[in-house]
């Protein structure tokens, strides 16, 4: 089962990724500092969805949002 979120990684910002509800084992948010050059740095809260053996993926979605798209999912 897989939910649509939206990718937070600076090099696909903004599109959609499908993430397999089954392979989700932990996640957790926080600030992370970008940088849009050399002299400009931001930060933004981003989820991180750990999904063993593959990876990480950062998301632009809460944890709740991220809970809640698996639940109805789920239904």
């Amino acid at each position: 089962m897989f939910i649509k979120l939206t990718n937070a990684t600076p090099a696909h910002k903004g599109k959609d990724v499908a993430v397999n509800v089954n392979a989700i084992v932990t996640m957790n948010t926080d600030k992370v500092e970008r940088h849009m050059d050399e002299t400009t740095t931001y930060f933004e809260d981003v989820t991180y969805l750990f999904c063993p053996p593959h990876g990480t993926w950062e998301v632009q979605e809460s944890i709740e949002e991220v809970m809640d798209k698996i639940k109805i999912a789920r239904k």
